[in-house]
């Protein structure tokens, strides 16, 4: 048999305690609790980036080509207070500018063309007013090309109309933004104190499992073992008891012991015995008569072929001959408790504790030999508590500055945004609602201008109608003088949103994307020194040149669903591993507990005492064992059991009836029969079967209290005391050297029993002790806070204004195009105008009817001119119009 991988009890295999027969283990070993996680995190907050999500990778693209073509962000943009927070430097203060567009050429150029077009829009302007507005819209004299006109007009609508939507898309993305933007500085405060509890819960859990593992298992294992040393004495005092058969003294002091209990229950069997032979003689005495009274009904009431037939083919003859009927054979129970008796009058148990009190030095002996050895043993374990406790403090030290490191560096960059919001809050809101005003009135009055030109009828040199075209045209006209005025204001804002998003991007942002060339990254990547941490005989020199850990690998790690420890371990900064060099168990001296025999002289049992037992095996009760009765207690009281006979005798009974009632006498004998055998099998059957269950029961009670694996009781005695015997010899010549093997077998198990405990803690360490996927979403959600939440939103809204602000350009070009052609007169305005008499001299009737006649011909000459396939409908309604126009006049 082997155990924990070493044989065990060499040189003893022939006599094996009971546990070893049954194939147990000798010491069972520690059971750990597991460690239970209970840890919650906080949920992660919805984000809704309201479509945004185009917008953004454009302006990644965008940003990644210029730190790919521009290199490292210059100094004094972003610096670092008290070595701990990101802040705004000096240059951005200052807003100087000047080494961040050298170091990167796109944004340069990029930066000085909306320069260019923020100075030269004034200038622009007031070129427009003086020398275009009032010289270059020539109102147009008839004859026009009406189709040609409104062909053009058509065209330049529908452009002006693309770029109202490019503006109103620009507007949507800047006011989107915008509200991102206030939703991100307001809630960064509530995201980083998310972050920082769930880093603390991660750090807490990593640390109580640390501190269950190597403290609370560790208990359990030194209580468990602590257990084992200190009752080792008695352990192998047993085992020697077991292996020398030694115990069988115990157990015939466990028999002699149990004598009254036997003696009690043998009692009770004898009177559950007299109401056995009651009732089982009424039983058979009344199934005797029914087997009489039936065979004289058969023979010489019935004397018929049938009813011979019945006494031939069925069991009714042998009704009463079934052994579990004669309860008379049962043995005789008043021998057996008159030797209890005697038993128990004469205390003979009194003798075998004697015997067993002599064995008892035995184990005073093996105490006092192992005491010395044990105390340094117990001493050992109890230290290794200490060192595991003293080991999990530097892992927990080690695990906190990590995580707690991260925990800072994951808030460092929000510190400018912090600087930004304190900076730049109040007059931010005010700019930006100052140019979505802006931007939302020049939209609505280019709309303004398109519905009126659209839809409003051609300007007439005469009328003071609102709703014409020339209303369309001085709405163009304001809104031409609203771009000149506010183009300059809304590329400015663009533009410091522009250089504020360039630059929280590379210090923030990037670093997720080129983090080892981005030397912001390399400040916010924070570089622990771990020789801090560890206990100072692990401080070795060797280790300086690993001492160090960077965030950024320890992140990327993490998020490769890596566990702590190994982590630590691939880094080389930590080798869990190393806890097996751990030793505190010293080395035993080489040599044996015992060199000599146990006890100077043993006699277990007397001659006297052997004599005692001799004699006990001479008494009445030598004989004795349950078997004497339970051969007689079975339940199969009849060959047939009695409601088969009944229903025999019944069928019997219903055959025998004639027309002539010849067998009445028999058929009466018969059914009086069947009646008499129903009744005692009600009566008796099932009070007989009951006690004798309850007699085996007892009867095998009996045995377990005075017999030894079911022998007669003068067997028993014999075999323990043989057993005694053989017991004294096995100490007296193999004792010691049994000792010997047994407690060295038993150290070796406490060793055993360590090397499993580090095996069970480096599994848990390597396989489920600081799965390190939490730390990698708080750090993740954390970033997110930083460059989807605030730097995004940032960079976004520059684009939509800017965007808005560019399309004005080709707006104020369009703008006036349509401004000149909704400012031209219709042609029928000077036809009627060369028809009018001098201004001032009156018209009669027939001048006016006149001029009235004249106007109708005129324009549908000019009608016909123009549109020479014009039906009827339109001829009338010129006629119609020139007579709305007569009455005006």
């Amino acid at each position: 048999m082997t155990e924990g991988g070493f044989q065990w009890r060499g040189g003893f295999r022939e006599q094996e305690t009971i546990h070893e027969r049954l194939g147990q283990r000798h010491y069972t070993y520690a059971e750990f609790t597991a460690f239970r996680s209970k840890v919650n995190y906080n949920q992660e907050p919805r984000y809704a980036p309201l479509g945004m999500d185009i917008v953004y990778k454009f302006i990644h693209f965008l940003f990644e080509h210029f730190q790919h073509l521009g290199g490292e962000l210059p100094p004094g943009y972003i610096v670092f207070k008290r070595n701990d927070t990101l802040d705004l430097g000096p240059k951005a203060d200052l807003n100087d500018w000047r080494d961040l567009l050298k170091s990167y050429w796109l944004a340069y150029f990029w930066v000085m063309f909306l320069l260019f077009l923020i100075i030269a829009m004034p200038f622009i302007a007031v070129g427009y007013c003086c020398l275009c507005c009032c010289r270059r819209c020539p109102e147009g004299e008839p004859p026009i090309d009406l189709k040609r006109d409104r062909l053009w007009r058509l065209f330049w609508a529908s452009l002006l109309v693309l770029l109202i939507i490019g503006m109103l898309f620009g507007i949507y993305i800047a006011i989107d933004t915008n509200r991102l933007m206030d939703r991100g500085l307001e809630n960064t405060k509530a995201a980083i104190r998310i972050a920082s509890e769930d880093a603390c819960t991660y750090l807490r859990e990593v640390s109580n499992h640390v501190q269950h593992l190597l403290v609370n298992n560790y208990e359990e294992m030194d209580t468990h073992l602590s257990d084992i040393l200190s009752n080792a004495h008695t352990h192998i005092f047993l085992d020697l008891m077991d292996v020398s058969e030694a115990n069988a003294l115990f157990d015939l002091e466990l028999i002699l012991d149990n004598m009254k209990k036997a003696q009690k229950l043998l009692w009770e069997v004898e009177k559950l015995k007299r109401d056995l032979h009651f009732y089982g003689t009424q039983l058979r005495d009344g199934i005797r008569g029914v087997k009489r009274d039936v065979n004289f009904a058969c023979a010489v009431l019935c004397g018929n072929r049938e009813c011979l037939r019945f006494l031939r083919h069925t069991d009714i003859q042998y009704l009463d001959t079934s052994k579990c009927l004669h309860f008379d054979k049962l043995p005789d129970i008043k021998p057996y408790l008159i030797a209890m008796e005697a038993i128990i009058a004469k205390d003979i148990g009194k003798t075998i504790r004697h015997g067993i009190q002599r064995l008892q030095v035995v184990g005073e002996s093996i105490r006092s030999k192992l005491d010395p050895f044990i105390r340094p043993l117990l001493r050992d374990v109890h230290r290794g508590q200490e060192l595991y406790r003293i080991q999990a403090k530097s892992m927990r030290n080690v695990i906190d500055t990590i995580i707690k490191d991260i925990s800072l560096n994951t808030v460092k960059s929000t510190g400018m945004f912090k600087s930004f919001h304190d900076k730049y809050d109040y007059h931010r809101s005010s700019i930006n609602i100052t140019v979505f005003l802006f931007l939302l009135i020049i939209v609505i009055t280019l709309i303004g201008g398109l519905v009126f030109g659209i839809f409003g009828p051609h300007r007439r040199e005469y009328g003071n109608k609102l709703w014409n075209k020339r209303t369309g045209a001085w709405c163009l006209l304001l809104a031409i003088i609203l771009i000149f005025s506010v183009f300059s204001l809304v590329v400015l804002v663009g533009l410091f949103y522009f250089v504020f998003g360039l630059i929280t991007y590379l210090s923030a942002c990037a670093p997720l994307t080129s983090a080892e060339s981005n030397v912001i990254f390399r400040y916010l990547d924070s570089t622990i020194y771990m020789n801090l941490y560890w206990p100072k005989s692990q401080k070795e020199p060797k280790q300086e040149a690993n001492a160090f850990l960077r965030m950024s690998s320890l992140i990327k790690d993490c998020h490769a669903d890596e566990y702590i420890f190994n982590l630590l371990q691939n880094k080389k900064l930590y080798n869990i591993d190393d806890i097996i060099s751990l030793k505190f168990i010293g080395s035993l001296p080489k040599v044996k507990i015992f060199e000599d025999q146990l006890v100077n002289s043993l006699a277990i049992l007397t001659e006297k005492d052997s004599r005692v037992l001799k004699h006990l095996r001479s008494t009445h009760l030598s004989s004795f064992h349950s078997g004497l009765f339970t051969d007689f207690l079975c339940n199969e009281l009849t060959p047939v059991d009695l409601p088969t006979t009944v229903s025999q005798l019944k069928k019997l009974h219903s055959s025998l009836e004639t027309d002539w009632n010849i067998y009445e006498f028999a058929r009466t004998a018969l059914d009086n029969e069947a009646s008499n055998l129903q009744r005692y099998h009600d009566v008796y059957i099932s009070k007989i079967q009951s006690i004798i269950k309850k007699m085996r029961q007892k009867l095998l009670a009996i045995d377990k209290l005075i017999l030894y694996n079911g022998r007669p009781f003068n067997q028993t005695i014999q075999l323990l005391h043989d057993a005694a015997k053989r017991a004294e010899m096995f100490i007296k010549v193999s004792g010691e050297r049994y000792v010997n093997v047994v407690f060295a077998n038993m150290t070796a198990f406490i060793n055993d029993e360590i090397a499993d405990y580090v095996n069970m803690v480096l599994d848990q360490c390597h396989r489920s002790v600081g799965n390190c996927a939490p730390l990698s979403r708080i750090y993740n959600r954390s970033t997110d806070l930083v460059c989807r939440r605030l730097v995004d939103p940032m960079n976004g809204f520059w684009v939509g204004v800017i965007l808005a602000a560019l399309l004005l350009l080709p707006a104020l070009f369009v703008a006036h195009r349509l401004m000149c052609i909704y400012n031209r007169i219709s042609p029928l305005a000077g036809i009627v105008r060369a028809s009018v008499a001098p201004l001032g001299a009156p018209l009669g009737f027939q001048q006016t009817f006149s001029l009235h006649h004249e106007m109708t011909e005129n324009r549908s000459k000019a009608e016909n001119r123009t549109t020479p396939m014009s039906s009827t409908p339109d001829l009338a309604s010129s006629s119609n119009k020139s007579s709305r126009h007569k009455k005006q006049e």
